[in-house]
């Protein structure tokens, strides 16, 4: 109904290592901008980590490297309310806060937390469902059932589906960038081969 951009269930989850679509094409989606390159240089802030992301990440053995979630699941994971982080300004070169904001009250008060704790030229990778079916992002004013919530935001704990609009979220935060394509960042790269949902595009903003 809505057409939102994101998990293909077709491709999801990989009868291996157990791995998703989402894990995946981030993934590769670092590999061909160079981000994953930079890792052992970096000072990482990894939001709601993915396992395999956090393990691929660990071994290139970061700067520094904090996980954290509202609520950890791991013992060496923080707990961490994106919309008051308690790092000092740019405590970080790289900000990894995957399908989170469409859970958050304020996603630009997230957005506008993880701006000032980047140092200059810092990155945020904040992938999220989106629908560019949307003109603007919809969500309401009050509580909403979780079959409403189901129906459409795609998932009965998000509190919005973002539109078309996503990109202005960012630019009000301070970010420079725009969604990048699978198409731009990963021509050639077979789709169903690797498991990925080409309409997904890559969300990379730059401090």
């Amino acid at each position: 109904m809505m057409r939102a951009v994101g998990s293909d269930l077709r491709v999801y989850q990989c009868p291996s290592c157990g791995c998703n679509d989402r894990d995946r094409h981030v993934w590769l989606y670092m590999n061909a901008t160079g981000v994953v390159n930079e890792i052992p240089n970096l000072r990482i802030l990894h939001i709601a980590p993915e396992p395999h992301l956090e393990l691929l990440i660990q071994q290139l053995t970061p700067a520094a490297y904090i996980a954290g979630d509202l609520y950890p699941k791991k013992p060496d994971h923080q707990q961490l309310d994106v919309q008051a982080l308690p790092f000092d300004d740019e405590s970080f070169d790289l900000v990894i806060c995957n399908h989170v904001l469409e859970h958050v009250s304020t996603p630009i008060q997230a957005l506008t937390e993880f701006h000032r704790c980047l140092g200059p030229n810092g990155i945020l990778i904040a992938q999220t469902p989106y629908s560019p079916f949307l003109k603007n992002t919809f969500e309401v004013n009050e509580t909403v059932s979780p079959a409403f919530a189901r129906l459409f935001f795609g998932q009965e704990d998000h509190v919005r589906l973002f539109g078309s609009d996503i990109t202005a979220y960012f630019a009000q935060a301070g970010f420079k960038g725009e969604l990048l394509d699978h198409d731009l960042i990963l021509k050639g790269v077979d789709a169903e081969a690797f498991g990925v949902n080409q309409q997904e595009p890559f969300f990379v903003f730059t401090k």
